[in-house]
């Protein structure tokens, strides 16, 4: 009995001096499951995959690149992710500065420097010469035949913000331009480069086979398998839509924090660019290229333009919202402005160049005047 009662003394008093109860066992990842699981399992589900995977193949067709397309003629790049080849040929031909513009004159008298993404590329439109920066370009220098006059476009497809001001501050400002534009399009605060890299490459991404980047069993099974490559393109599809409904979100009275953080870290993006514009007394214009879907009612529509034109307005950068000009436009009805939700068609790009014109002419005006000539600054001309 005493050896018993002991016995239980013992449990009663080791039960009271242990300490808090071990943690419930962490489940196992899916991958450890998957080498755990029965060998019949396993051949089953590589049986179920092989199937799919030869469907595919043999009832959806392989996706290529056709000429129209951006292959050939975009290369890597360390600092901007992507840029364009320069001497491309073909229906997408850039110039040696790697650009869809004509020859680069270096020693043109006024150069203005246009920082874009494909509304300045040219997206939708055949000729480049359609182009608002080759019809504005025209116009400064019908205004001024006396003077050179080069507007470089370095729209570049899929570019934002971060972009456009890492491609300044490396190439450039070694072009010495008069001023400098930024064309701003609505879907730099919330379309960033993560269609793509969230999933897993596209061997049609501007041309850029993304597939062969990445190391995991993701990138490897869309570098090998096409269901699994039309998946992720799919995927980049669905992704790509949601941008677009989030571009709409921006015209919001009440925006949400994702889009308000995403408002921020575009800001001070642009604060960098005037920065380095500043540092190098040049004068920056902020050109903001209005949505197809703030035609239905721009003055609701419109809060987007006003976010952006009062950040501009605390830090004194000149900028041009181009909505009113395309809305009244589009009210008057005539050929369409926009070949889709964004990109414009050849009437939007003559319109956008007409719009542009008057301040980029004051701007380079104000640029000429503040450049020391052999005896000081150089007197005024009359202009058109």
């Amino acid at each position: 009995m005493g050896s018993v009662a002991r016995r239980k003394g013992h449990g009663a008093e080791g039960k009271g001096s242990r300490g808090p109860a071990p943690a419930p066992p962490r489940p196992l990842p899916w991958r450890r499951k998957v080498l755990y699981a029965p060998i019949p399992l396993l051949a089953l589900l590589a049986v179920v995959l092989g199937g799919v995977e030869v469907a595919v193949r043999l009832l959806v067709p392989a996706h290529r690149d056709s000429s129209a397309t951006a292959a050939g003629f975009v290369d890597p790049d360390p600092e901007l992710l992507w840029r364009l080849r320069p001497h491309a040929s073909g229906p997408l031909k850039t110039n040696e500065l790697g650009f869809r513009d004509g020859p680069y004159r270096s020693a043109a008298d006024a150069k203005v420097l246009v920082l874009g993404d494909s509304v300045t590329w040219g997206d939708g439109v055949r000729d480049p010469s359609r182009v608002y920066t080759a019809v504005l370009e025209h116009a400064l220098q019908a205004a001024d035949p006396h003077r050179t006059c080069e507007v470089i476009n370095t729209g570049v497809p899929g570019y934002s913000t971060f972009q456009q001001g890492a491609y300044l501050r490396t190439r450039g400002l070694a072009l010495k331009p008069h001023v400098i534009v930024l064309q701003f399009c609505l879907n730099d605060v919330v379309e960033r480069y993560h269609s793509v890299a969230s999933y897993g490459g596209d061997n049609v991404f501007l041309g850029v086979d993304t597939r062969l980047g990445g190391s995991g069993l993701r990138p490897w099974l869309i570098r090998h398998s096409r269901a699994a490559e039309h998946l992720a393109r799919a995927l980049q599809h669905r992704a790509r839509r949601l941008e677009e409904m989030e571009v709409e979100k921006l015209a919001t009275d009440d925006p949400s924090p994702a889009i308000l953080d995403a408002w921020e870290q575009v800001e001070r993006e642009l604060d960098e660019i005037h920065a380095l514009a500043a540092q190098h007394n040049l004068p920056l214009l902020i050109a903001i290229f209005p949505y197809r879907f703030q035609m239905e009612d721009p003055p609701a529509l419109r809060q987007p333009q006003d976010r952006l034109l009062q950040y501009a307005r605390e830090r004194g950068i000149p900028c041009v919202d181009l909505l009113p000009a395309f809305a009244m436009a589009a009210a008057g009805g005539g050929p369409p402005l926009f070949v889709d939700e964004n990109h414009l068609g050849r009437e939007g790009h003559a319109l956008a160049a007409r719009v542009l014109a008057v301040p980029v002419r004051s701007l380079l005006e104000r640029a000429r005047l503040a450049a020391p000539g052999p005896s000081g600054p150089r007197p005024a001309e009359r202009t058109p």
